[in-house]
């Protein structure tokens, strides 16, 4: 059994809802995550939303992943229509081939579809390790992004979720 860094939707046009400063601090947590994992060997899922007409339609620049962490050729990248990655898509099958038992989260939005696709896998029985630095979100019905964030974190530690920094990840 192994672990699994699990982006997901890290797409142009969520990022770009975040203010300048933060797609850059995001990225810059992202990036070497990214070029650590790979380099360790550790197996990349990408999760990417197709939404509804009017958001994150398939085919256009806005819905692709973001070209700054884009995947690298044979990293699967898994396609939802909900905010729980793993309704009504192949993800527990790919993270079977893959052996996983242990997902290292990180992506967008955190209050939706990073909460959602925790809780779910946790209830499928895998361990789940939140990249506490790789994960964002919009301001929302009058919270800052970093009270939901905090807010998030709660939550998640109550279903025994393990929140950590990138930077203590390959400690």
């Amino acid at each position: 059994m192994k672990d699994v860094l699990l982006i997901i939707d890290v797409q142009r046009a969520l990022l770009d809802e975040l203010p300048a400063a933060r797609q850059s601090e995001l990225l810059g947590t992202l990036v070497p995550l990214l070029d650590k994992a790979r380099s360790t060997g550790l197996p990349v899922v990408y999760v990417r939303h197709d939404g509804s007409p009017g958001e994150l339609i398939p085919g256009t620049p806005e819905w692709q992943i973001a070209s700054e962490i884009a995947p690298r050729a044979g990293e699967p990248i898994v396609e939802k229509r909900s905010s729980d990655a793993f309704a009504q898509t192949n993800l527990t099958e790919v993270l079977a081939a893959l052996d996983a038992d242990h997902l290292i989260a990180a992506g967008m939005q955190t209050d939706v579809c990073v909460n959602a696709t925790i809780a779910a896998a946790t209830e499928r029985g895998y361990r789940v390790t939140l990249v506490a630095d790789g994960h964002a979100t919009s301001a929302s019905n009058g919270y800052s992004e970093q009270q939901i964030r905090e807010a998030m974190h709660e939550k998640t530690r109550a279903r025994g979720v393990r929140i950590t920094s990138a930077a203590d990840l390959f400690q």
